[in-house]
C-alpha cells in the first residue's frame, strides 16, 4: 500500500496521507474500511461528509462533537477540524487539493479538500484560522497532498479572473492556475509560516501510474485522504 504523505506529520503522531490508485476507487465508504484495518484504524472512527466545493468547515472538537457527527445524517461540508484523540476523518480527491494542517504537537490537526471554488471562497485561510481559534499552539504545519499541477491545470479566463495574477502561468496563449501558489498565500496570510508549508509536485493529472484524474479520465474515481490521531 502506497501512501503519499509528510514525515512531519506523522513524526507528530498522527497517521494520515493520500494513497495511491493502486487500492483501487475510494468512492464509496466501504471501499476504505480495509485500508483502515491494514493500518490497525477502527473504520467507525473515521468521519465522512459529503462534498460540495464549499467553504464549511466541520469542527469535532470533543468526543461528543464525534459521536454526534457519527450518528447524524452525512452533511455537506469540505474540511474537517478536529481535537480529540481516537478520531479521524477522510475526504476524496481526483484533482483537488487534500490540505492537511497540524500544530506543534498534534493537539489541533485538520484536513480540507480544496477544489479551485473552494480555494476561491478561501477555504484554505479559513481552515488555518480555525485551527488557531481551536488553540492551535506552537508551530503549525501544512502539507499540500497530491493534486492537479500548474502543468496540466488549464483554466479559461472567467475562472482565471477569480485567481490573484500571481497563481497564473500563461504559455503559448494558454492560461493554467497554480494551486500550490494560490494555497501558500492564504496560508501565508493566515499566519503560518512559508518554511513550514510542504507543497511536493505530485500531479494526479500527469501522473496515471499512481493517481486518478477527473481532469485526465473524465471518470469518477476518488483517492483517499486520512488523517487520524491515535
Amino acid at each position: 500500500m502506497t501512501i503519499f504523505t509528510d514525515n512531519r506529520l506523522l513524526a507528530s503522531g498522527l497517521i494520515g496521507g493520500t494513497l495511491s490508485r493502486h487500492r483501487g476507487n475510494m468512492q464509496e465508504v466501504a471501499a476504505q474500511q480495509p485500508v483502515y484495518q491494514d493500518l490497525s484504524i477502527p473504520p467507525e472512527k473515521i468521519l465522512h461528509f459529503h462534498q460540495t466545493h464549499s467553504d464549511t468547515i466541520v469542527p469535532v472538537l470533543t468526543e461528543q462533537d464525534a459521536r454526534r457527527v457519527q450518528q447524524a445524517p452525512v452533511q455537506d461540508a469540505d474540511a474537517w477540524l478536529l481535537a480529540v484523540t481516537g478520531w479521524g476523518a477522510a475526504i476524496q480527491t481526483a484533482d483537488c487539493v487534500p490540505l492537511f494542517l497540524w500544530d506543534e504537537n498534534a493537539r489541533v490537526f485538520a484536513l480540507a479538500h480544496c477544489g479551485w471554488r473552494g480555494v476561491v471562497k478561501r477555504l484554505p485561510f479559513k481552515t488555518a484560522q480555525a485551527l488557531k481559534q481551536a488553540g492551535a499552539a506552537g508551530t503549525m504545519y501544512g502539507w499540500l497532498g497530491p493534486h492537479i499541477q500548474v502543468c496540466c491545470f488549464e483554466v479559461q479566463e472567467d475562472v482565471a479572473a477569480q485567481f490573484s495574477p500571481t497563481s497564473l502561468h500563461h504559455k503559448n496563449g494558454k492560461i493554467f492556475v497554480n494551486l500550490n501558489l494560490e494555497i501558500l498565500r492564504q496560508l501565508e496570510e493566515a499566519g503560518l509560516n512559508p518554511q513550514e508549508i510542504k507543497t511536493p509536485y505530485y500531479c494526479t493529472c500527469g501522473d496515471k501510474e499512481n493517481f486518478f484524474s477527473w481532469r485526465r479520465d473524465h471518470i469518477r474515481q476518488n483517492l483517499l485522504s486520512f488523517i487520524y490521531k491515535p
